[in-house]
């Protein structure tokens, strides 16, 4: 009976540096993605900046990387609110808020913000380079 033994041995450690590469290469690409977006983000105290960040994960059947901002109010900067909201997904119609503290202290009557997206441009601006970063180029 042949001994096939080395040759399964090398197969596993191709696949598994293989599968290395990959997400080395995927942390690179979402990266790229993270600095694009930081450039795009309006800012006013710098604190949607700091909080954007890429995260990379893996299974048995995939390899996924994220870029995402954990605080409340990013998908409302991103998408807008009201009125102005992308897709028409907001309220219909004004409202007033009370802001307790702050610079921005008191009573405000609003319609809504407009979307400053930040997240979709870099993805879109970046699609190119993480192409041919995943293609291991």
């Amino acid at each position: 009976m042949v001994d096939n033994s080395e040759f399964t041995q090398s197969l596993e450690k191709a696949t598994k540096q293989i599968i290395q590469d990959t997400i080395k290469n995927m942390k690179r690409a979402c990266l790229v993605v993270e600095t694009a977006a930081k450039k795009k983000v309006p800012v006013d105290m710098g604190l949607l900046r700091a909080s954007i960040t890429s995260d990379v994960t893996f299974d048995s059947v995939s390899i996924v990387g994220k870029i995402f901002s954990n605080l409340d109010y990013a998908p409302y900067v991103e998408k807008g609110t009201g009125i102005y909201a992308k897709d028409g997904n907001g309220r219909l119609v004004p409202w007033v808020y009370c802001v307790k503290a702050g610079k921005y202290k008191g009573w405000h009557y609003t319609e809504g913000q407009r979307p400053h997206p930040f997240l979709e441009p870099a993805r879109d601006s970046s699609k190119s380079k993480v192409e041919r970063m995943l293609a291991g180029e």
